[in-house]
């Protein structure tokens, strides 16, 4: 089983909740050894792409075939490095199983990009919010919870299936004291209350509480995620394995959040003004402008005045206004002030309180 990663790390550091994705335009394939050269590489560079595309947009379904075959046609022309290697794995073929030789690939991260905002899809960016996953399974009449402490061949393909999506999830503990906050029951009935109090513990941007039962033969995985001011977002798949059923739900999971966070072009870009409290020297004035220079839905930014210790900044977005406040609330250095209806064109003036913490 492979191993998962141990969330009481998150408790040792001090992350401003998200977390840096890497590798978000690379992927690494089999192909079947027997290829023509030329053609092993069209086919890795395809599936490649494919992965990549999945990953970066968090959009499965708005990949359309027209799309996916559009980018087959380009993929060669994106790649900036690749490499092959001899592996002792088969795929399967025409007539069966057959040796494989793996192709790790790297496409420029700017050619992506380009390709699905002409395609009018999201780009996500390496900035994506942190997952705490509680996982519970129902088998042959009892319950039980997985966690860290307590692995599941389960937990660890729901682990793996995240990977591929680029979803950053961490397992709780499950030791005695999550168990004193949140019982099997709570968890199994998805009580919201206590499993966000349970949840504290891990300082997790978002909130994943994933059930497993079986109904007449088939795998029914129900899942729950909690997101900061929003309302809980309830998935049910049934599919004839687990493993089918919380692909699923994970790829519904990866559109939700792209929903929330990612850019996209727009043909008119949002307009914002933003006004930061706290700003009292070069350094912290430094900091704070590649901190939101570096936010994926800026397009442009721009510095309008220095008064005192406050900063205004006029923005041009390539996605909404709330998108910008989820992305600033994936991180600490920022506190949200409320904005007084006497502030000038105020329905499109955001404000913020330097904190000087988090990642910048």
């Amino acid at each position: 089983m492979k191993r998962i990663v141990f969330v009481w790390l998150l408790l040792l550091s001090s992350m401003g909740h998200a977390v840096q994705v890497s590798n978000l335009y690379s992927s690494v394939v089999q192909v079947p050894a027997n290829l023509e050269d030329q053609a092993l590489l069209n086919r890795a560079f395809a599936d490649a792409i494919d992965n990549v595309l999945l990953r970066v947009s968090g959009q499965p379904n708005d990949l359309s075939s027209q799309i996916l075959t559009k980018a087959h046609r380009s993929a060669a022309g994106w790649v900036a490095q690749h490499s092959i290697r001899d592996v002792v794995e088969t795929v399967q073929g025409d007539n069966g199983p057959e040796a494989a030789k793996e192709v790790n690939v790297t496409f420029y991260k700017e050619s992506v990009d380009r390709f699905l905002f002409d395609q009018g899809l999201p780009v996500w960016g390496s900035n994506r919010p942190s997952i705490l996953v509680w996982l519970i399974e129902e088998s042959s009449g009892s319950r039980k919870m997985f966690g860290a402490n307590q692995p599941s061949t389960a937990l660890s393909e729901l682990f793996d299936g995240a990977k591929l999506h680029g979803l950053p999830v961490y397992a709780p503990l499950v030791d005695s004291v999550d168990r004193e906050v949140l019982d099997s029951s709570a968890l199994w009935g998805f009580f919201e209350e206590d499993i966000l109090k349970a949840s504290e513990r891990y300082q997790t941007d978002v909130v994943l509480a994933v059930r497993i039962s079986q109904y007449r033969g088939e795998a029914v995985v129900d899942s729950m995620l909690l997101s900061p001011n929003q309302s809980a977002r309830l998935l049910s798949v049934t599919s004839a394995t687990k493993q089918e059923a919380m692909r699923e739900v994970l790829l519904k999971v990866s559109a939700m959040l792209s929903d929330r966070y990612a850019s996209t072009r727009l043909a008119n870009p949002n307009e914002l003004y933003v006004k930061v409290n706290g700003v009292s020297d070069y350094r912290a004035m430094s900091s704070l402008k590649n901190y939101l220079s570096s936010i994926d839905v800026v397009k442009q930014l721009q510095l309008s005045s220095i008064v005192g210790g406050q900063v205004e900044f006029n923005m041009s977005l390539n996605g909404t206004e709330e998108k910008f406040k989820n992305s600033v609330a994936l991180n600490s250095l920022l506190a949200a002030l409320p904005v007084s209806p006497l502030d000038y064109d105020a329905s499109h003036v955001i404000k913020y309180q330097y904190t000087g913490k988090g990642n910048n």
